[in-house]
């Protein structure tokens, strides 16, 4: 493939989309990678549930018409199974799966759905596959993959934002003005889905202990929302989902993600670009993002208890939301940044080509 660009067919459901997967591919388009890969979009922006004929005939005509050199597929969740044999059936190209999330890992659903999920969809898609990487350190090195190791690619993080040429203390100004929280109040921030899992629940409890001087912004919406509204006291502003999401994260003081799992969070990755203190589950790759008493703090999962006790210490002590501000501001995030990961990703595609 001398002279010739090689060609990556990057699974999205939406390139102009608010998350990750979108994000990245994004990112891609404009990355160092572009001299020596072509990135194409393989896009199906409503799939259907489940396994799906008519899904798996769309990736197919797209792959057999692209001839690719590597479909890049994104998950391990039913349409990316679809993608998978899709690719399978067309043969003449690698198969990548990055494993952004797993279904699962979720503590809010039946027994059954767990069961299908874990010996159906997710392991047949780590059969078929060339090889997986993970969006983190602690999810590569996940007992569940063991039986995999041989098709076990590098891990790729996700990528850090870059607000450094944004002008925070007038977008906070303004942003608080619209809200209508004054400059003295205190503000925490929430930004995903308002769901159990995410433990919308947890900081539900937790917010009935909350200093009178702070306020939360929950931006998101999820099936957890409207019993977080009935419940929730003036404290706590509900914005829904929002595009510009460093605009409420300038307008914070510090970040909550009380997740029950996590994998390497995009949110937590915005809220470490705009500088804000993090508390943070001990979940998943949150520990690779955030060091505790550095710039955040860590907490036990499920714990309203602890998690009350760190927004209270935030909320009171504004000299430790500087200390951990002031950290965070250093290498820790490098490892995130486009260089790092552009590297890392480069690592895995040659990896998947041998």
């Amino acid at each position: 493939m001398t002279g010739k660009k090689i060609k990556v067919l990057q699974q999205v459901l939406d390139p102009s989309g608010s998350g990750g997967v979108s994000a990245e591919y994004r990112a891609l388009k404009q990355s160092s990678l572009c001299g020596e890969y072509e990135f194409v979009p393989m896009i199906l922006m409503r799939p259907h549930k489940g396994i799906n004929k008519k899904d798996i005939a769309f990736y197919y005509r797209i792959i057999r018409q692209e001839r690719p050199d590597i479909v890049h597929i994104r998950g391990a969740a039913p349409d990316g199974l679809n993608a998978v044999i899709a690719a399978k059936l067309a043969g003449r190209c690698k198969i990548l799966v990055s494993v952004h999330g797993m279904y699962s890992d979720l503590v809010y659903i039946s027994r059954i759905k767990r069961w299908i999920s874990r010996n159906i969809v997710e392991r047949f898609t780590f059969v078929l596959a060339d090889g997986i990487s993970c969006v983190c350190k602690n999810a590569n090195d996940r007992k569940i993959f063991d039986k995999y190791r041989a098709k076990m690619l590098p891990f790729v993080y996700n990528r850090i934002p870059d607000y450094s040429g944004l002008n925070s203390t007038a977008v906070r100004v303004q942003m608080r003005k619209e809200l209508g929280i004054d400059a003295k109040t205190v503000v925490g921030v929430y930004v995903g889905r308002v769901t159990k899992e995410k433990g919308m629940e947890l900081l539900n409890k937790a917010h009935q202990d909350m200093p009178c001087n702070l306020k939360m912004l929950i931006i998101g919406e999820g099936d957890y929302l409207k019993e977080f509204k009935q419940t929730a006291n003036k404290n706590i502003i509900f914005t829904g989902n929002q595009k510009d999401i460093y605009r409420y994260l300038f307008a914070g003081d510090f970040f909550v993600l009380p997740s029950l799992h996590e994998n390497h969070s995009i949110s937590l990755l915005e809220a470490a670009a705009a500088g804000l203190p993090i508390i943070a589950t001990d979940v998943g790759g949150n520990s690779e993002i955030v060091k505790d008493k550095l710039n955040g703090i860590l907490i036990e999962p499920g714990r309203a208890d602890l998690l009350s006790e760190a927004i209270n210490e935030l909320a009171y002590d504004s000299n430790l939301r500087e200390k951990l501000t002031q950290s965070g501001a250093s290498e820790i995030y490098d490892i995130f940044r486009n260089k790092q990961v552009d590297l890392q990703l480069n690592s895995a595609y040659k990896q998947a080509l041998e």
